[in-house]
């Protein structure tokens, strides 16, 4: 008998506890931010080759 009193209490103490979880996002990176250092360099290339004009920019 005393098994079964100290089963129900348990389930009665153990749905009268409230928890919460909060899950802690990361943070959000820009998408178009430019980390690679060669694509850097490519990025730096063109611009130089827009400047010196030997890139033609129309289609």
């Amino acid at each position: 008998m005393n098994k079964w009193l100290f089963l129900a209490l348990l389930a009665v103490g153990g749905c009268a506890n409230d928890f919460s979880f909060t899950i802690e996002q990361p943070p959000e990176e820009d998408p178009l931010e430019v980390k690679d250092p060669m694509s850097q360099d490519n990025e730096r290339i063109i611009e130089q080759a827009r400047d010196d004009g030997r890139l033609d920019t129309g289609f």
